[in-house]
């Protein structure tokens, strides 16, 4: 029987790697973008570590920072459900580094509620210093408490490298629809192409 995956495991044959029961590719076919969607079973996550450096600016609309290094861990559920965690540091530039963690969620079926309307976003975060080492960024927490709040954001309001992350998650909950979705919002060209070229989505290459 399937199970939600633990977002705190290490063995990576329990995430990548497993969302296709044969090859992914056979000589010179390549599945479309809604077809590698469709086949992936569920529970379906996976976990990335991006550093985010010049374009930092345009992705977050943070002009005060500079660098940003972000642990995505996103997943889809046995009964459908998203839920997509995000966490890391912000540095550079004129504003006190910061730590932070945001979770984003639609609830419900996956049909009672809109994709690409509105989400459900919990963050935390809190000031301190970056300290670079040999074995990357570490982060120590001045002496202030840490800040919380739970939004409803729309769609537009999201930053864009989470919406790359919900759209394939929206498309692994329920393809047709957020195609449809996408279409409807003139997004669908740009996200298919991300994904098209990205090798790790939905678990498996083109």
């Amino acid at each position: 029987m399937a199970r939600w995956v633990d977002p705190d495991e290490t063995d990576p044959e329990t995430w990548r790697g497993r969302a296709t029961d044969g090859p992914a590719r056979g000589g010179n076919e390549c599945f479309s973008i809604l077809r590698r969607a469709r086949k992936t079973p569920l529970p379906y996550q996976y976990e990335e570590d991006v550093h985010h450096g010049e374009e930092l600016r345009g992705q977050f609309q943070r002009r005060a920072y500079t660098d940003a290094r972000v642990v995505y861990n996103g997943g889809v559920d046995v009964e459908r459900r998203i839920k997509l965690l995000a966490r890391g540091v912000l540095w550079g530039g004129s504003d006190t580094n910061q730590r932070f963690q945001a979770q984003y969620r639609r609830v419900g079926p996956p049909t009672e509620s809109i994709p690409f309307e509105e989400y459900t976003v919990w963050s935390r975060f809190q000031y301190g210093v970056i300290e670079r080492t040999d074995d990357g960024v570490t982060f120590v927490a001045d002496d202030s408490e840490p800040e919380e709040q739970v939004r409803s954001l729309d769609w537009n309001e999201l930053y864009e490298p989470v919406r790359q992350r919900l759209v394939e998650l929206e498309l692994v909950r329920n393809p047709p629809f957020a195609r449809y979705r996408l279409r409807e919002l003139d997004e669908w060209d740009d996200y298919r192409a991300q994904l098209r070229y990205d090798t790790d989505a939905f678990g498996f290459g083109p």
